[in-house]
């Protein structure tokens, strides 16, 4: 069946998450410090404590204001990421690929991050999605077999028809197949993925226009 739509993840397959790291393990630990009187190691492990104690599998895990209520922090979540906006790195390869891209193809984004995150990060890209999805604002959950398949529904397209990409081996392969879309892993890092799914990995976007 025809590809109609190319979904995308964010993190690790349009942007770099580098300024994932610089909020939660820099930012929030060095406000965490100051409110305390903690040096930063300090507040740090703290934070991570917490971090660790709600778990990655935990919606809350992703969400900046849940964050910032938690340790009363002085700060909005708009002026905390936009603080640090310079550092979002976009992949040299992604504007080129969707500039070809969207001539023949609808073009989504879905993430598991909160709004507030894929706003700022899709900021500079944003003209080219159609629609961009985030399953912990909408959903609260990350992404899952049950997420993909309530946005084909709200698509109105057969799940088959669509193509998404992304770099997390269970929330964007695993999930996406699951739910009868198409699906392929992007491994900049060569982390070894091609090596498990040899006829589903590319390196670089620059790869795709010849998949499809």
């Amino acid at each position: 069946m025809e590809i109609k739509i190319i979904s995308f993840d964010i993190d690790g397959t349009l942007v770099d998450s580098d300024y994932n790291d610089l909020i939660w393990h820099k930012a929030i630990p060095e406000m965490v410090a100051e409110k305390n009187g903690l040096n930063f190691e300090e507040a740090a492990a703290k934070v991570k404590k917490e971090y660790d104690r709600v778990g990655e599998d935990d919606y809350r895990w992703y969400d900046i204001k849940y964050w910032i209520s938690f340790f009363q922090l002085a700060i909005g979540y708009q002026e905390l990421l936009q603080k640090y906006e310079q550092n979002i790195i976009i992949f040299s390869d992604v504007v080129p690929t969707l500039e070809q891209l969207c001539r023949k193809y609808q073009i989504i984004s879905i993430t598991s991050m909160p709004w507030e995150f894929m706003n700022i990060k899709l900021k500079r890209i944003k003209k080219y999605f159609q629609e961009n999805f985030s399953t912990l604002s909408e959903y609260k959950e990350l992404k899952n077999k049950d997420a993909f398949f309530q946005i084909s529904r709200k698509l109105r397209v057969n799940p088959e028809q669509i193509l998404h990409i992304g770099d997390h081996e269970k929330q964007d392969f695993f999930a996406a197949r699951e739910a009868g879309w198409k699906a392929l892993l992007i491994d900049r890092f060569y982390t070894g993925l091609q090596e498990k799914y040899p006829d589903s990995v590319i390196n670089t976007l620059t790869e795709l226009p010849d998949r499809l």
